[in-house]
């Protein structure tokens, strides 16, 4: 989905995404959006799954990137939240349901467009958090929207129905898995970690370790990804 309508989404499209399944429980996400004017600190494109084309009770994945002040420089993230309403909270995941949930995640501002790409779980294998993350392999309009975003929380979208910016629905319901049906997918969530089983632990040191000369202080490093 693009607009407006036959733009070319490395030119002048001012907001767009495509799904496709590219494995087992793997659905790629692509997005792009033009950047906000004046600029922001910063911006997301996010993607939403819902039963209706109105907003509210959906499951969302929004990316972030941050370009200007504080922030530049920084890594892109992705969050997976949900519409409550019209208000939109961020579900809270572990190190390990984000690197579970989600994965090659990629994105950056280039030439005044914001470009973003991840793969997600269409069944998720992880905690469903009473019932805010969704199983996707299901019929439902897709949604995609961009706006100024906070550390811990994305503003409200452009709200001019007349905006190119505004957000755009597909006109059916969509399962995200017909976008590839040579794969099959599992049905259900299947915890990995038997949280009934016993282990014998090693013991902690009853006092901290000793600092050592040769340990060698990480240097932080940003990778820059193209794509499109």
């Amino acid at each position: 989905m693009f607009r407006p309508r036959g733009c070319d989404p490395n030119l002048d499209c001012t907001i767009g995404v495509t799904l496709s399944v590219i494995g087992p429980n793997q659905m790629k996400v692509q997005m792009v959006a033009a950047t906000i004017y004046p600029p922001v600190q910063q911006q997301y494109v996010a993607i939403a799954f819902s039963h209706d084309r109105a907003m509210g009770n959906d499951s969302v994945s929004e990316c972030v990137i941050s370009n200007m002040g504080e922030f530049v420089g920084y890594e892109p993230e992705v969050y997976v939240s949900y519409n409550k309403g019209k208000s939109n909270d961020r579900v809270f995941l572990n190190d390990d349901e984000h690197a579970e949930l989600f994965t090659g995640l990629a994105g950056e501002v280039v030439d005044t467009r914001l470009v973003c790409e991840f793969t997600q779980q269409i069944m998720p294998q992880i905690d469903n958090k009473n019932g805010l993350i969704w199983n996707l392999n299901s019929p439902f309009y897709i949604m995609a929207a961009t706006g100024s975003a906070q550390p811990d929380e994305v503003n409200a979208h452009e709200l001019n129905r007349d905006s190119h910016s505004f957000p755009i629905t597909s006109d059916e319901m969509i399962n995200p898995v017909t976008f590839g049906n040579n794969f099959e997918h599992p049905t259900g969530f299947a915890p990995k970690i038997n949280t009934n089983r016993i282990e014998k632990r090693v013991m902690r040191p009853t006092e901290a370790p000793k600092s050592s000369a040769s340990l060698i202080p990480l240097i932080p490093f940003v990778l820059s990804f193209f794509f499109f």
